[in-house]
C-alpha cells in the first residue's frame, strides 16, 4: 500500500493552527495569566472628561475638562500627601487678581495659624504656591524630598507652580489653576463668560466638576501641555 504524501505548503499551516488551538486550550481557563497581571497594573492614560453641568429646554450642556493618570512612578503615600496640601490651598486661597498688584513687599506670609482648616489667604499664584510649601515643610518626608530637589518651585515671567521630577518624567502641580474659584475671578479662565462661570457654579453637578477641576492640574506631565499659553505660563 502507498501513501499520498502531504504537500510542504500544508504542514507548516496545520502545525501552527494545531498549536494555536493548544494555545487556547491551554490558557482558556486561567484569566490570571502574567499579562493579565501587568495590563491590569498599568495607570489610565490621560483623558478629556465631559462633565454634564447644566441641564435646560435644549438638553443637558458638558464641560469637558483634562484629567491626568495616576502617575506610575511616584510612590502612593507621596501622592497623597501632595494632593492634601493641594486640595488644603484651594480651599484657603482665594484668587485676586488685584489683591496685591505684584507688590512684592506686600505679599503674605504665612505663620502657624495657617494650618487652621478656617485660614484663608486672597492672592495670585505666588501666594497660592508659597503656602503649597508652607504646609508641605512641615511634612519631614515631603521637606526631605524637597532638599533633594525632586519637590521644586518653578518661576515663569507671570506665574509661579510647584513641580515634581521623577528619573524620566516632570510633574506639574499647579495649585492655581487647580482652584475652582479661579474660574472667573475677576482674571481667571472664564472671566470673559460670566454665563458659563455661574451656571458651572450653580449647577446640580458642582461637586464633580471641583473635584475634576480640582484635579486637571495636579501632577500633569508636561508632555501633555500642548496649549501655547499654557506652555509660555510654566515656561515650556
Amino acid at each position: 500500500m502507498t501513501h499520498t504524501p502531504i504537500p510542504p505548503s500544508i504542514t507548516p499551516l496545520a502545525l501552527a493552527l494545531c498549536f494555536l488551538l493548544a494555545a487556547c486550550a491551554s490558557s482558556g481557563g486561567n484569566k490570571n495569566t502574567a499579562a493579565n497581571r501587568t495590563a491590569a497594573s498599568e495607570p489610565a492614560g490621560d483623558i478629556m472628561l465631559s462633565i454634564p453641568y447644566k441641564t435646560d429646554s435644549r438638553g443637558i450642556w458638558s464641560w469637558q475638562i483634562f484629567q491626568p493618570a495616576v502617575p506610575a512612578d511616584v510612590p502612593r503615600t507621596i501622592y497623597a500627601k501632595l494632593w492634601d496640601i493641594n486640595l488644603k490651598t484651594i480651599k484657603a486661597g482665594k484668587y485676586d487678581f488685584n489683591a496685591f498688584n505684584f507688590n512684592t513687599a506686600q505679599w503674605i506670609t504665612y505663620d502657624e495659624s495657617a494650618l487652621s482648616d478656617n485660614f484663608t489667604f486672597a492672592g495670585v499664584c505666588a501666594n497660592y504656591a508659597d503656602y503649597f510649601m508652607f504646609v508641605l515643610k512641615r511634612d519631614a518626608a515631603l521637606l526631605e524630598l524637597f532638599n533633594q530637589g525632586v519637590i521644586t518651585v518653578n518661576n515663569s515671567p507671570s506665574h509661579r507652580w510647584i513641580e515634581y521630577h521623577t528619573e524620566k518624567n516632570r510633574y506639574i502641580i499647579d495649585p492655581t489653576w487647580c482652584d475652582w474659584d479661579f474660574v472667573g475671578e475677576p482674571q481667571g479662565i472664564y472671566a470673559g463668560n460670566a454665563e458659563l462661570a455661574e451656571a458651572c457654579r450653580t449647577s446640580y453637578n458642582r461637586e464633580e466638576l471641583i473635584e475634576a477641576k480640582s484635579k486637571s492640574w495636579f501632577f500633569r506631565n508636561v508632555n501633555t501641555v500642548t496649549g501655547d499659553s499654557d506652555r509660555r505660563a510654566h515656561g515650556l
